[in-house]
């Protein structure tokens, strides 16, 4: 019974991942092991049920279940990869404009609705704001789209490259860091039960 508990959290409510890459550093680390929530953005119950030890399944009605609430600016979300290329895994970033925001891309700096992202780790940076001459390089974010970013905005595969990504494709929210590793297999003790912020 406990077994069929688990399994039900795990296909309708929560979903497990492992941040490979270095894009959300230092945010997120490879080897990081999330709890991502689904049900938070809305999710679809599983069309398919498989046996035990078998490779096939019985075809299940498949419900959608509602949102809780929309996707906010500045959440770190996990998208899947099937409808963007170049990514092998399913995508974790940040979302760094949601629809409706207008957004300039520069070099690597963003700017969302004027004022730049990730300032703070952008070295000298300080509190600065777009200027005129590049209002006609600006989009705004259609509506039930995303654009994501890497916390490591300079190394970061992410919408300045794939470009926008529909919210129907969000998996859900990374809510905990629940376990970590480093290159070597060492557990990193002080990133057990984290918040990724």
């Amino acid at each position: 019974m406990l077994l069929l508990i688990i399994l039900i959290f795990k296909a309708v409510i929560f979903e497990f991942y492992v941040v490979t890459s270095t894009s959300m550093s230092d945010t997120l680390l490879p080897g990081d092991f999330l709890l991502i929530n689904k049900i938070i953005y809305g999710t679809d119950t599983p069309n398919r049920a498989y046996l035990p030890f078998m490779k096939y399944g019985i075809r299940l009605p498949s419900y959608r279940i509602p949102a809780v609430r929309d996707i906010r600016q500045g959440e770190i979300v996990v998208v899947r990869n099937d409808n963007y290329p170049g990514c092998e895994n399913n995508i974790i970033k940040r979302v760094a404009a949601t629809e409706g925001q207008s957004v300039t891309v520069i070099d690597d700096l963003v700017f969302v609705d004027g004022v730049l992202l990730n300032s703070d780790k952008i070295l000298g940076a300080g509190d600065i704001k777009i200027s005129e001459e590049y209002n006609l390089n600006t989009f705004v974010v259609p509506q039930g789209k995303l654009f994501l970013v890497g916390d490591n905005i300079e190394f970061s595969y992410d919408s300045r490259d794939f470009g926008f990504v529909d919210v129907k494709d969000v998996i859900g929210k990374a809510v905990l860091i629940y376990a970590s590793k480093d290159i070597d297999g060492h557990f990193r003790w002080d990133r057990f039960l984290k918040k990724p912020q």
